[in-house]
């Protein structure tokens, strides 16, 4: 008998082991993309907000351009101006509202902006509501209302059930707030705070001794921004100068606050000279010097300052939440996140982190690389976060192959004029149009066709939802 090479041979303990890696790699590929997605974007996302003039294969890793307009919304009958940002080509996006930190310029804020066209070019829908409160220096309860009225309207606008909030220093308590009240929570998908507070008596006591306490009741020593006790006088000039100055008081700490210093102390040079003496303290930054009158704002202002504060109204916070928060924040100590991590529901707080390489609410320059990894991994999660959101709340159970759309706003069909898509109609082509229409599946327009995605000239939304014969329902969004 004879025999070839090969015959009777068995492949090498190498050669086995090369088949196996080659067989499964793909399928390992397949399986971490999302993460290492959510990875990659949030790598990108930051050094992006960090340097608005990045570049290279990371900082352009899966970005869009940009259109922003100007739009309002009603709250309480007045209309609130915001920004939209939207990435360019994308159908639909999950939304995202920003909320500015307390600076005059509130929506305008030059990192304001670039961090929400940042966020807009990685795939997201971006709302920036003004809020006036904190833009003029002032935390109040009305002004979480306001966030809440916000995330209602953009998720409306959307036609989505929920919207996430990203929220940037004092807003972040703030939208906290929002997110625990029943009448916003349902429109809150879930809540990014970056540098928040949880109780703005422990601010002031902060701002007047440069005691920062800890849930322990143990107490950090920091020195206080220069800004914080200014904030304090400003707000309530009525308790620090005499009746005829306070109009020029309010007007000359506001100048100070915006960098005018100079127009500031001339000014002041018109107010009493007890009032001018009070002044100078404070262009001479004597905090010191009004530590008793700060002290005593807090009893004044008690109810207010709980009003306005998360303490004692977390335990009925039902959306996930992520805490950030820079180790040398001077302006709301980083002491503020370890309350907030105590007292939110362990089962929504997705993560909490006081990093190095963060200030306030910016980020350093030189960062170690286990820092900026910190950094990312947080980042990471509240994009897979925004992206998973909602996943399932409003789904509907189809027989295979059978596809829904919806769609939130009028549509123009090309081959037969404009209308508002019924979903249920939409349903019903569906069903009898079978699976191989699922792709251009968006709208039934009057005349009873499917309109293909292509051929709509208009931003939409549109859910589509499929359910494989022998898997469970699977859902995304086209």
């Amino acid at each position: 008998m004879s025999t070839v090479p090969w015959q009777g041979r068995h492949p090498s303990h190498k050669a086995r082991l090369l088949a196996w890696l080659l067989l499964f790699l793909p399928i390992a590929a397949i399986a971490i993309y999302p993460l290492a997605r959510d990875y990659l974007q949030a790598a990108s996302l930051l050094q992006r907000i960090s340097d608005p003039n990045a570049t290279g294969w990371l900082a352009n890793y899966e970005v869009h351009p940009v259109d922003v307009r100007d739009s309002t919304f009603d709250f309480r009958g007045k209309p609130v101006p915001v920004h939209v940002y939207t990435p360019r080509g994308i159908g639909f996006a999950p939304g995202i509202v920003i909320v500015h930190g307390m600076h005059r310029l509130g929506i305008d804020d030059p990192r304001l902006v670039n961090s929400a066209r940042a966020v807009a070019a990685s795939g997201f829908f971006v709302m920036t509501p003004l809020v006036s409160g904190i833009a003029d220096y002032r935390v109040e309860r009305e002004s979480a209302d306001l966030i809440g009225a916000a995330a209602r309207s953009f998720a409306q606008e959307l036609n989505v059930p929920k919207v996430g909030i990203l929220a940037i220093s004092f807003s972040g308590g703030l939208s906290l707030l929002a997110a625990s009240d029943p009448q916003y929570s349902q429109s809150i998908a879930w809540v990014a705070s970056v540098g928040g507070y949880y109780d703005l008596a422990h601010i002031l006591r902060f701002f007047a001794t440069g005691e920062a306490v800890r849930p322990d009741a143990s107490i950090e020593h920091m020195q206080p921004h220069e800004y914080g006790p200014l904030i304090v006088i400003y707000d309530e000039p009525q308790d620090f100068f005499a009746p005829e100055d306070v109009q020029k008081a309010h007007e000359a700490l506001k100048l100070l606050l915006a960098e005018h210093g100079k127009a500031s102390e001339a000014l002041a040079k018109t107010m009493t000279p007890g009032d001018q003496e009070i002044m100078q303290r404070i262009y001479r930054k004597q905090r010191e010097s009004f530590t008793p009158a700060i002290l005593a704002e807090i009893d004044k202002r008690r109810e207010k300052l709980a009003a306005a504060s998360p303490a004692g109204h977390l335990q009925s916070l039902h959306v996930p939440v992520l805490l950030l928060h820079g180790s040398d924040d001077v302006i709301i100590p980083p002491t503020e996140m370890l309350w907030l991590q105590r007292d939110i529901p362990k089962q929504h707080l997705l993560d909490a982190l006081i990093s190095p390489a963060l200030g306030h609410v910016d980020f350093g320059a030189k960062v170690k690389l286990r820092d900026r990894l910190a950094l990312v991994h947080w980042m990471a999660l509240m994009i897979h976060e925004a992206r998973t959101a909602g996943d399932g709340q409003d789904s509907m159970h189809l027989p295979a192959g059978l596809w829904l759309a919806s769609v939130a706003t009028t549509v123009d069909c090309p081959s037969h004029g404009e209308s508002r898509t019924d979903p249920t109609r939409a349903e019903e082509i569906a069903r009898r149009s079978g699976p191989h229409t699922a792709h251009c599946l968006l709208s039934a327009c009057p005349q009873g066709e499917l309109c293909c995605r292509r051929e709509i000239r208009r931003r939409i939304y549109a859910r589509a939802v499929v359910a494989e014969s022998r898997e469970p329902s699977a859902h995304r969004l086209i």
